[in-house]
């Protein structure tokens, strides 16, 4: 018996596979993209927290004064050893160290450029010195404008500056001794603590997706196994029973629910043959009762409307008979109803008839009455 078709074991594999490579790299997408934006959002909050705390905790008194020394473009740092500007600084050292920020400062607006930095937490090469001036990209310049203005603080997106690369940042205002806004504590972070941030998360994820990658599939080949061998043994033997070979199933081992099918096969294969024959008799016998009794109604009607249809110009094409069956039908029904026939007078001849045909009944009282007319 040649084989058709592809094996069930080949066909399952096909689906499950794929699926599980699917779901898995699916689900792998979905977690990293649920850790970035949880990465992103910790940052977020923490950039808001470290310049808003940074503006609170600040001397109304001392920024005022460190702000017109920053205006005054000092020539020297001597201004960064006071006693008012390490006042203010070493927390916002303390604060950068133990929140991992990047840049931790406060600024004025204007000067040459945009800002003029106040305080600086950072150290080193990156120091920015007070009274130093800096541009920055368009919209953190507008939401320093807008902090300043309506007393928010300044969330940006990741954002490229010439001088410091690829940074996010925060900005919130500083108010001086009389209650105004007159500066801003901006915190930084740099990208790359982000992506290292989410490269770990996401080499984790990758581990846990790959093991749970590989023990679906084995578990899958296993499922594949066990229910495949016997479906496709089932499969041969319907198809031999669909052919016309009525012979005993053979028993093979199977689990518990391809055994039921097996057996109902079996037992559904011994009364096929014998209640196929029965049915196709019965099919017969009804078929040619139907059509006799339907040959007989169709005379009687005929015979009856007989005497009061008169079906003139008649057109010998196919569907002739169908109008005088129509038409012999309708007869009937106007000589059984007067409340029909008055209608009819009314709205004119119902049936469509071929060009030149026409088509009348007698009515109790001898009248004619057309039913139907050619167009």
């Amino acid at each position: 018996m040649r084989r058709s078709g592809v094996p069930i074991r080949t066909l399952l594999l096909r689906v499950f596979l794929p699926a599980v490579a699917v779901v898995a790299i699916g689900l792998g997408l979905l977690a990293y993209d649920r850790i970035y934006a949880s990465i992103v959002d910790g940052f977020d909050r923490k950039l808001i927290a470290t310049s808003a705390l940074t503006g609170a905790l600040l001397d109304a008194r001392d920024h005022d004064a460190l702000i017109a020394i920053a205006r005054s473009k000092p020539k020297s740092d001597a201004a960064e050893h006071s006693a008012e500007y390490l006042h203010a600084v070493l927390p916002m050292r303390r604060i950068l160290h133990e929140l991992d920020i990047t840049y931790l400062y406060t600024q004025v607006l204007g000067g040459s450029q945009d800002v003029i930095y106040v305080l600086d937490a950072t150290t080193g090469e990156d120091h920015s010195q007070i009274g130093s001036e800096d541009d920055l990209p368009a919209e953190t310049l507008a939401g320093i404008h807008r902090a300043t203005a309506q007393g928010t603080v300044h969330l940006s997106p990741i954002e490229f500056q010439q001088q410091w690369g690829l940074l996010k940042t925060a900005a919130a205002p500083v108010r001086d001794q009389q209650g105004r806004i007159v500066a801003t504590a901006g915190a930084d972070v740099n990208v790359s603590l982000i992506r290292v941030a989410t490269q770990n998360a996401l080499f984790i994820s990758v581990v846990i997706g790959l093991a749970s990658l590989l023990g679906c599939a084995f578990v899958t080949l296993l499922t594949v196994r066990r229910i495949a061998e016997p479906l496709d043994r089932l499969r041969r033997e319907a198809l031999r029973i669909a052919g016309g070979d009525h012979r005993p199933l053979e028993r093979f081992p199977a689990p518990r629910d391809i055994a039921r099918l097996q057996e109902a096969l079996a037992v559904s294969t011994a009364a096929t043959t014998g209640r196929l024959a029965d049915a196709r008799a019965r099919r017969a016998v009804a078929i040619r009762d139907a059509a006799i009794a339907e040959a007989e109604a169709a005379l009687i009607d005929h015979s009856r409307a007989s005497n009061r249809l008169s079906f003139t110009g008649a057109v010998a094409d196919g569907s002739l008979p169908l109008r005088l069956a129509a038409a012999a039908r309708l007869a009937k029904r106007v000589a059984a109803d007067p409340a029909l026939a008055a209608r009819i007078e009314v709205e004119g001849p119902p049936l469509a008839l071929a060009p030149g045909e026409q088509a009348t009944v007698r009515l109790d009282d001898g009248r004619e009455l057309s039913i139907g007319a050619g167009t």
